[in-house]
């Protein structure tokens, strides 16, 4: 029996794990790509298989580089990709979309306006009984609309203020982290003093339903603008706290990672204390569709982003001061200058203070909108807001049709196309100390009309409630607040601007001469003037 002899050779034991230890040199040239044992590979070679059943997308390795991807250095220009197969084309579907085609296109000049031409599409209204490549008789084809779904990704959106070239940029906070910013514990108010006066609420609002619509009337008096270092009782009771701001800003800077569109906000820091202030002349602004997936035309001078923004205000300062009675209003302890704010609607201000920890003590100017008493014959107060409907092609939103039998479905739609907004309205509402929210909904009087506004509805909801909805959590947008405050005090004295970029998800903190956003030179002399009476201001230095 022949003799055999087996060679093992060198075995290398691991004894701190498994596998092979060190390196081994005959694998080192061989490209290694990243897999996963779950992974669906496909065959090593099929080409008539469909490809996207086997694209590695989201998948184990995904983002790596592939050492296996064949790179062509030469250019491609020379090569094309020929089809020779005959494409089967059926005529009386041919025949049909040219009908309707043609017809979409006479009613698009009947009705001007209505029918229009957005990104090389035309634009029907539903009344149409097509839709814009045809479809069924009603709307059309529901993915063919006068919306390009998702589009507001793709948009590149203008900024609040162009960016000066000699800013210095201090630091760029990412939105997308804000969420995991959360403070233990809610701080706790404390009313400092209030100013002002408000009117009492009508429940006769409350009556209003879509077949007993009631017109919106307007108003020309403004809202107090009242910037934060020029407010008399901060300055009185500056030293409270170290961080002066209002509940508009309060609640932009809460908000700051639900925002879409492009905002500032001024910051000084002085002597340790950090004023929040917007730009002198510019407010809060009230955006229309922030968060939804569609966007209109910023040409369109009815329904673009501006203009509708400005709509919103009309509407919202119209519909507070209808819904508010004619009767002696409630007085705070002090009164706003009525010289000063002769042509201004009656405002009533909290002012609260909240303790955050770490030094942080915050001052601000809380706005209340109306009052009440209740069956207690306690003075309540209420916020009064208004949610306006611009387009009704749109069924599912259709407020005069949904309003009475659907209300939760359409306060639904609108909180999700405006998740912002609302977030500010109930952050606002629960800064200020108030419990209950009025909203209204109001709708055009013609489509393209935006001046003529009626009320189809008006209800009341808890703050709280809201919040819920709109998963508003206190605790995250406090300590979103806090993050950024953090931020400013780390920042030597000086002036600066938080701008909230408009196509990334970041705030970006700049540095700005002393004399940026100063007002025009005639307005300079009644500035010095004023500043004579701030030493409050300049004894923090």
């Amino acid at each position: 029996m022949a003799s055999f002899s087996l060679d093992l050779g060198t075995i290398k034991s691991n004894t701190e794990g498994w596998g092979p230890t060190g390196n081994i040199e005959k694998f080192d040239d061989i490209p290694y790509a990243p897999f996963s044992k779950s992974e669906k590979i496909g065959k090593c070679s099929d080409f008539n298989s469909n490809m996207k059943q086997y694209q590695r997308q989201n998948i184990y390795g995904a983002n790596a580089s592939n050492p296996f991807t064949f790179k062509l250095d030469e250019d491609e220009d020379s090569f094309q990709l020929v089809d020779y197969s005959r494409p089967s084309a059926n005529k009386g579907q041919y025949k049909q979309g040219r009908r309707q085609l043609g017809g979409g296109q006479q009613q698009q000049q009947q009705r001007g306006f209505y029918g229009q031409r957005q990104g090389g599409r035309v634009i029907l209204d539903r009344h149409s009984g097509r839709g814009s490549h045809g479809g069924r008789k009603q709307g059309g084809n529901r993915y063919n609309n006068r919306y390009h779904w998702n589009d507001r990704r793709q948009k590149n959106r203008e900024s609040s203020i162009e960016i000066g070239a000699d800013w210095e940029l201090k630091e760029e906070i990412d939105l997308t982290v804000l969420k995991q910013y959360v403070i233990e514990v809610i701080p706790q108010s404390e009313l400092i003093a209030t100013c002002g006066a408000v009117r009492y609420y009508n429940k006769d609002i409350e009556r209003v339903n879509a077949r007993d619509e009631r017109k919106l009337q307007r108003t020309d008096k403004e809202i107090p603008l009242i910037s934060t270092s020029d407010d008399k009782v901060i300055r009185t009771n500056f030293k409270f706290a170290n961080v002066y701001a209002t509940d508009e800003i309060m609640s932009t800077l809460m908000t700051a990672n639900r925002s879409v569109y492009s905002w500032d906000i001024v910051v000084i820091r002085i002597g340790g204390k950090i004023f929040f202030e917007h730009r002198p002349g510019t407010t809060n602004t009230l955006t229309v569709n922030e968060t939804s997936n569609s966007h209109y035309d910023d040409k369109d001078p009815v329904n673009s982003a501006s203009a509708l923004s400005n709509e919103a205000a009309e509407v919202n300062i119209n519909y507070w001061q209808q819904v508010l009675t004619n009767d002696e209003p409630h007085k705070f302890e002090t009164q706003l200058d009525e010289e000063e704010y002769e042509n201004c609607v009656p405002v009533g201000y909290r002012y609260m203070k909240w303790n955050l920890g770490d030094d942080i003590t915050v001052l601000a100017r809380t706005e209340v909108d109306g009052c009440y008493v209740d069956k207690d014959q306690t003075t309540k107060f209420v916020s009064i807001k208004a949610t306006n409907e611009f387009d009704k092609r749109d069924q599912s939103t259709d407020f005069r049709k949904n309003i009475d039998n659907q209300r939760a479905s359409v306060l639904a739609n609108e909180m999700k196309n405006n998740s912002t907004k609302f977030a500010k309205w109930s952050i606002q509402s629960t800064l200020a100390g108030v419990e209950t929210m009025n909203l209204g909904y109001v709708s055009r009087y013609y489509q393209g009309d935006p001046t003529n506004h009626v009320v189809l509805a008006s209800q009341n909801y808890s703050v709280s409630s809201l919040n819920s909805q709109n998963r508003v959590d206190m605790r995250n947008t406090w300590g979103i607040f806090k993050r950024i405050v953090q931020s400013c005090m780390k920042l030597p004295n000086g002036k600066y601007l938080l701008h909230r970029d408009p196509n990334r998800a970041v705030v970006n903190i700049y540095a700005v001469p002393e004399n940026a956003f100063d007002p025009e030179e005639e307005e300079v002399q009644e500035e010095e003037e004023e500043t004579q009476n701030k030493g409050w201001a300049q004894s923090t230095r």
